[in-house]
C-alpha cells in the first residue's frame, strides 16, 4: 500500500482545485499502516442488539480516529446478510436478520457521521460469496431482494442516510451491480432518496466496463479513476 495505507483516494485532476480526499476501510476500526484501536468486528457489535453502543463505536472510529488521522471518510459498515457461514467477509458483516442488521448499521453510522467523517454503506448489493468475487453472481427472486437483501439497506438509511454507498463485486440476476442503473437509480435514488454519491468496490473496471458503471450512475470509480457527478433521472 502506498501513503500510509489508505485504501485510495480520488483522482488530483490538474486546474480544478480538488482537495485531497483518502478514504480508510473500515468496519473495526481506521485500517492502516499504522495501529489503530482495534474495535469489535461487526458481527460482535450487531450481537450486543444495543444500538447506543454501535453508534458510540462508530463515534470513536470517526471522531477520536479517522478524524484524528486525517480520513474523511470510513469504507463501513459492512453489512451483507449473512447466508453461509463460508463466505470469509462474516464476521465483518452484521447479521442474517435484515432488521437488525440494518437497524445496528444505521446507527454505527450515525455515531460515524455525527462525529464529522463520512460512511459508506456497502457492498450493495447481495455480497454473498468472497470466493472469485468478481465473476460470480448473487441469483434473488424479486421478493428476497426485496423484503431481506435491498431491505437491510432500507432499514439502514431509516436510521441514517449515509454520506456514500459502495457497490458490489458480484452480479444479481445476470448484471454487475456497478452497471445496474435500475438498482442504483431507481431503487436507491427514487425510490429511497439517496442523495449521497455511490462508489464502485476497488478496480471493478477489472470486470466491468467503465462506460456501464458511469451510465449507472457510479460518481467515482475506485480507487482513483475519476470522479463525476451524476444528476438523478
Amino acid at each position: 500500500m502506498e501513503g500510509i495505507g489508505e485504501a485510495g483516494r480520488v483522482f488530483q485532476t490538474e486546474g480544478y482545485d480538488l482537495p485531497d480526499f483518502p478514504v480508510s476501510d473500515g468496519n473495526s476500526g481506521v485500517n492502516l499502516n499504522i495501529k489503530n484501536i482495534g474495535m469489535p468486528s461487526g458481527v460482535t457489535i450487531c450481537a450486543s442488539f444495543n444500538k447506543e453502543l454501535s453508534e458510540a463505536i462508530g463515534c470513536v472510529i470517526g471522531g477520536e480516529e479517522a478524524k484524528t488521522l486525517g480520513m474523511p471518510l470510513v469504507l463501513a459498515p459492512a453489512f451483507n446478510i449473512h447466508r453461509n457461514p463460508l463466505n470469509g467477509r462474516q464476521p465483518e458483516y452484521f447479521s442474517e436478520d435484515p432488521y437488525l442488521s440494518g437497524v445496528m448499521a444505521g446507527f454505527y453510522a450515525k455515531g460515524l457521521e455525527g462525529a464529522g467523517v463520512g460512511g459508506c454503506y456497502k457492498h450493495f448489493i447481495g455480497n454473498n460469496c468472497e470466493s472469485s468475487r468478481k465473476r460470480n453472481q448473487s441469483l434473488i427472486s424479486e421478493r428476497a431482494i426485496r423484503e431481506i437483501y435491498f431491505r437491510t439497506f432500507e432499514y439502514a438509511m431509516d436510521v441514517h442516510m449515509p454520506a456514500s454507498f459502495m457497490t458490489a463485486y458480484n452480479a444479481v440476476n445476470g448484471c454487475p451491480t456497478a452497471a445496474d442503473e435500475e438498482l442504483l437509480q431507481g431503487l436507491l435514488r427514487e425510490e429511497n432518496g439517496f442523495a449521497g454519491f455511490v462508489m464502485t468496490d476497488w478496480t471493478t473496471y477489472d470486470s466491468v466496463d467503465v462506460a456501464a458503471m458511469v451510465q449507472a450512475g457510479n460518481c467515482w470509480i475506485t480507487p482513483a479513476l475519476m470522479m463525476i457527478h451524476i444528476p438523478v433521472r
